[in-house]
């Protein structure tokens, strides 16, 4: 029987819209729609670091002023950076201030954690 092989995307990364890198590819952001252009299907969010061009993958906009989360591809032309949205969730609910409290102990002591993984064999079983 033929082996069957599944192309899996690479797994966004949690930024901020300041903070993406020249070698992201797929990326999660969390901030505020505004400009929802229905015609289009694009909107733009901002984050408090910047603001960014957001290109809806299923059609599906938020309305102004709510909270979303994109994951979503980057995409790098001449005219810019901008974001093909994969997945647009409803955050409005979300504690975003929990949220960051959590992504700051993440950065304090994950990296912890893997040296000690590191130190006493390599990787997680």
């Amino acid at each position: 029987m033929e082996e069957v092989r599944f192309k899996r995307r690479k797994p966004a990364v949690e930024r901020k819209i300041a903070d993406i890198k020249e070698d992201d590819t797929r990326v999660s952001l969390i901030g505020k729609a505004f400009k929802v252009d229905k015609l289009d299907y694009t909107f733009w969010i901002d984050d408090g670091t910047g603001v960014i061009l957001v290109e809806s993958e299923e059609n599906v906009l938020p309305a102004n002023g709510q909270i979303v989360r994109v994951i979503g591809r980057v995409i790098r032309n001449e005219e810019g950076v901008h974001i093909f949205g994969e997945v647009i969730q409803d955050f409005s609910e979300a504690d975003l201030r929990a949220l960051e409290e959590i992504r700051e102990l993440e950065r304090k002591y994950l990296p912890k954690v893997e040296g000690i993984i590191n130190f006493f064999g390599g990787e997680e079983q």
